[in-house]
């Protein structure tokens, strides 16, 4: 059976992936689901602030992407991403939202609860944050005070807790003095 030159082109072409729309040889040996994963985790990387673990287990999660194990594994092995980055970004955020402590923003950074960073990519993070312990002491001490109704010795004790705000004894005086 001979070929015509026009399909012996077509297929070169093919082959060498340069047809317009054909998928290059070696992403056509990648399984649909583990493209799909990897396209998803590109999304998520471009829209939050997440660690390579946190991404993991939303492609995989029954209420993220409900990618299998590998599949999702893959996305998140192959996805192009600063995680030192991904960190800061996600410091900043807690930062804007919450007042919260050094420890305590150690803490939601590597929690398995929280955003499940590394322990050198949260200390990126803590290093390049932009962040006064002290005002962020002083406005929990604030929001205490006016739903707590705290004493100066309780307050004390909730913000420098560990099960508390985990703030330094000097930040706490600090905030406890200016309320």
């Amino acid at each position: 059976m001979r070929r015509s030159s026009a399909s012996l082109a077509a297929a070169t072409l093919l082959t060498l992936g340069l047809v317009v729309g054909a998928a290059a040889p070696a992403e056509a040996a990648v399984p649909r689901s583990y493209r799909n994963a990897l396209a998803q985790a590109k999304s998520y990387v471009r829209v939050l602030d997440i660690s390579k673990a946190g991404l993991y287990d939303q492609l995989h999660s029954r209420y993220g992407g409900r990618f299998s194990a590998k599949a999702a594994r893959y996305g998140a092995n192959h996805v192009k991403a600063n995680w030192n980055r991904e960190a800061l970004g996600a410091a900043k955020s807690y930062v804007r939202v919450l007042d919260i402590s050094k420890a305590g923003l150690h803490d939601q950074l590597v929690s398995k609860h929280g955003s499940q960073f590394t322990e050198k990519q949260a200390k990126y993070a803590l290093r390049h944050v932009k962040v006064n312990y002290n005002k962020e002491a002083l406005a929990a001490a604030k929001s205490y005070d006016r739903l707590f109704h705290m004493s100066d010795a309780e307050l004390y004790d909730q913000l420098t807790s560990k099960y508390g705000a985990q703030f330094t004894a000097s930040q706490a005086n600090y905030a406890i003095d200016h309320l």
